[in-house]
């Protein structure tokens, strides 16, 4: 009889330590399939990001695509405008060099104002035309720039000291220019007074302009309002075109003003004509 209630608490004993057994696993293979399930969450969402992204860089990728197909139609383009632009500079060149030449021609013609100032700019541009490292649109711009100097020449009046030859002795004179029309000069103790004469090419005396003279250069040196000026007036009635200048301009679109006998002599008159009027 006392045997079968032992019997019964081992069979207890041993069902308990089997169902905790049971337990524990339970409890691990539930801790496992929590960590797998997490596992499992963790890849979906990072393999629906990838997808999102995937999907992204494809539009993306076909974005670019067109980027790149219409960079290289442009870098195409350009190719070709480049070619177009080496072939227009071979052209542009020779033009430019013409017009330094017909530049240089015209201040030898001119009225013998500011000699050093004006040969010296042109003696620039052909030096610049030697330079590497100017642009031709630099050389050109500055081509230009000088071109407009010499036409806002012959649109006012200017006065500057000088030297000048008088009796064979070199004086310090001031010079009173009067647009292109008329070149004079006044010793500085007011004593001789001359002008330039463009028929005979050579300096004459006009006593006679003194005060003339003496009030122009106040009005050229601002120190005195804009006012008539009496001054001789003096241009040459015809002119030789050297054939050098007509080689300078020989086609009519390189032509500057001036490049032919004709036109040179309707500027001149043209010229005197205004200038008796801003005198």
């Amino acid at each position: 009889m006392s045997s079968q209630p032992l019997l019964a608490q081992e069979t207890v004993d041993r069902s308990q330590a089997v169902q905790e057994t049971i337990d524990q696993a339970g409890r691990q293979t539930q801790g496992r399939i929590d960590t797998l399930s997490d596992k499992a969450r963790t890849m979906l969402d990072e393999y629906r990001r990838a997808k999102d992204q995937a999907a992204s860089l494809a539009v993306y990728n076909e974005q670019l695509a067109k980027q790149v197909d219409s960079q290289t139609e442009e870098l195409d383009s350009i190719n070709r405008q480049l070619s177009s632009i080496d072939q227009t500079k071979r052209s542009f060149v020779p033009f430019m060099v013409r017009a330094i030449d017909t530049l240089d021609m015209f201040v030898k013609r001119d009225i013998p104002f500011l000699d050093t100032e004006r040969t010296q700019r042109v003696a620039g541009l052909r030096d610049l035309m030697g330079r590497a490292d100017v642009t031709t649109a630099e050389q050109f711009r500055q081509i230009m720039t000088a071109y407009q100097t010499e036409i806002d020449y012959g649109r006012n009046i200017g006065t500057y000291e000088g030297e000048l030859a008088l009796d064979g002795e070199p004086r310090t004179v001031q010079f009173l220019r009067v647009g292109r029309v008329a070149l004079l000069y006044q010793t500085l103790d007011g004593r001789e007074t001359g002008y330039w004469d463009a028929d005979a090419g050579t300096w004459k005396p006009a006593p006679d302009y003194r005060r003339a003279v003496e009030h122009g250069i106040n009005v050229a040196s601002e120190q005195a309002p804009p006012d008539l000026l009496h001054v001789p007036l003096s241009a040459p009635q015809q002119t030789r075109e050297p054939a050098a200048y007509k080689a300078a301009a020989s086609s009519p679109e390189d032509a500057a003003p001036g490049d032919d006998t004709s036109v040179d002599s309707q500027t001149q008159n043209t010229a005197q004509e205004k200038g008796q009027g801003d005198a």
